[in-house]
């Protein structure tokens, strides 16, 4: 069972009684909403507002069970919330009692030491990635014309949107590992409101690694699993300064491209002259063909199922003037060829192939944020930001340079926070559906409530728990009334006249 921490509560009764929610099974356990209850107390703290926690709960609860995606109107619609609080539902995001960086400690701490975290080599298995959302809005900060990579023929080439980053870890059992979204951000388009605040402005790349060692620091020893598209030069000079600071905290897994060119480490130095930094080149893809014989066979378990793999795992260096030592490890599978590097020169070849195969679990996660609680439908914009111009050409000054008024950047950098927040609180919504999927696995059947053609886990899907909370919370809320979590949505929901009820059943 999953534990989690149970803070003094500065909102809400001090003390709850022990329900029995499995009678046929004769087992005292946690009744579900009380275990939901335990999770968002620990963000009591975040807010200096009672008001704003209480909305903050709503939110949450709200993006648990929605059953649409046109923005925050989804939440007054699936809780059956007073129309009347959506003004005040809109400016909870843009509110001051809050702070997204107070939102992100408090969930990675929770979910550091209380999830079941998948540990590879002793270490717990980040995943780091980038997404795109598309945006016709004309009057949203940071959204900027992009490179649309999908290869379907329906999809333009280039769309305005946000680039979005994001980091999660890995959680789950045998049965079923799932990558718990722990942070989300904007990570381009956003230059000249750092330059606002008087933060420095980074590329995508770094501010990926630096969210990696962000998150490491509560999460302990990690190993952050990125895609090829990040095996830069500035990507490794900043894990070499980050290192310097925490050393062995965080190491990287990525893959290289086809045409990657590395360097041999020199041998010992003799005669005169410079002592060479680096030694003959070699281009790797050979190595498949040159070096097949060196290949030793493994079985490990990748993509879900135990594969035979091919592999050879050798150091060089990379990258032309910084010639950073990496471990290279060679794989072979079928007709699947790939290039792996770790910073981590005594890791085990096997342990990286398990690693980086777990990475695509973003890519799921990525999924469900957007097909299950919207994590991506936010609506926020202010007519501060000059209005958006698709036909600007590159290098030209952005809008958001124009604006020189206190005021108006005020509304802009709180429009942002708005939209962040709103992605940030479907990390914590989606965290706490994959926490009760894996929670309620042996109390729950999917067939008693949903239709499923091809039951593929033990473990339900976050659709699935969707599904369940969508069909129960109200009967748990009618059932558990002292909890919290039900006075403060009783608290917004509409009233019922009985007279109106009466009528409409005689």
């Amino acid at each position: 069972m999953v534990k989690l921490p149970n803070p003094k509560p500065t909102h809400g009764p001090e003390c709850y009684p022990v329900y029995k929610d499995n009678i046929d099974s004769g087992r005292w356990e946690v009744p579900m909403l009380r275990f939901i209850e335990d999770i968002l107390l620990c963000f009591r703290p975040c807010f200096s507002r009672k008001a704003t926690f209480s909305w903050f709960v709503t939110v949450i609860a709200g993006f648990m069970i929605r059953s649409d995606m046109p923005g925050i109107t989804s939440v007054i619609r699936d809780l059956s919330l007073n129309p009347a609080l959506y003004n005040s539902m809109e400016h909870f995001f843009r509110a001051d009692s809050w702070e997204w960086e107070d939102i992100f400690t408090t969930w990675a701490r929770t979910i550091s030491s209380h999830a079941p975290l998948k540990r590879i080599a002793g270490r717990a298995v980040l995943a780091g990635d980038g997404v795109k959302r598309a945006s016709d809005g004309k009057y949203m900060p940071c959204t900027k014309k992009m490179v649309q990579e999908s290869e379907n023929a329906s999809k333009p080439s280039f769309i305005h949107g946000h680039l979005w980053g994001a980091a999660g870890i890995l959680i789950g059992n045998a049965s079923k590992i799932f990558c718990l979204p722990l942070s989300i951000q904007i990570h381009d388009g956003d230059g000249v409101i750092s330059g606002w605040l008087g933060d420095e402005s980074v590329s995508h790349v770094v501010q990926m690694l630096r969210d990696g060692f962000r998150a490491a620091r509560y999460i302990g020893m990690s190993l952050f699993v990125l895609d090829r598209y990040f095996l830069t030069k500035p990507m490794l000079m900043e894990w070499e300064a980050c290192s310097a600071q925490a050393p062995g905290l965080l190491h990287v897994i990525t893959r290289a491209k086809k045409n990657c060119t590395a360097y041999e480490v020199p041998g010992p130095y003799r005669g005169r002259g410079r002592r060479p930094v680096h030694g003959p080149s070699v281009h790797l893809q050979d190595l498949f063909v040159t070096d097949s014989q060196s290949f030793q066979t493994a079985r490990l378990q990748i993509y879900g199922a135990m594969r035979d793999v091919r592999f050879l795992s050798k150091t060089y260096l990379w990258g032309q003037g910084l010639y950073q030592p990496l471990q290279f490890v060679l794989v072979e599978y079928g007709e699947t060829q790939a290039i792996l590097a770790c910073t981590n020169l005594s890791m085990s070849a096997g342990d990286i192939i398990e690693a980086y195969a777990c990475r695509f679990k973003i890519e799921a996660m990525f999924r469900e944020m957007k097909q299950q609680p919207g994590g991506f439908c936010y609506h926020f914009w202010t007519h501060a930001v000059p209005r958006l111009d698709r036909y600007r050409r590159k290098g030209s000054a952005g809008p958001l340079a124009q604006v020189k008024d206190s005021r108006q950047r005020k509304r802009i950098i709180k429009t942002l926070k708005a939209t962040e927040g709103y992605v940030m609180f479907s990390c914590i919504a989606m965290g706490i559906i994959q926490l009760l999927c894996l929670e309620y696995q042996d109390d729950i059947r999917v067939s008693d409530f949903r239709y499923l053609r091809t039951p593929s886990c033990k473990v339900m899907s976050e659709a699935s728990m969707i599904e369940y909370l969508r069909r129960n919370l109200f009967r748990f809320m009618a059932r558990q009334g002292n909890l919290t979590i039900t006075k403060i949505i009783s608290d917004k929901q509409v009233s019922i006249e009985t007279e109106d009820i009466d009528r409409l059943i005689s």
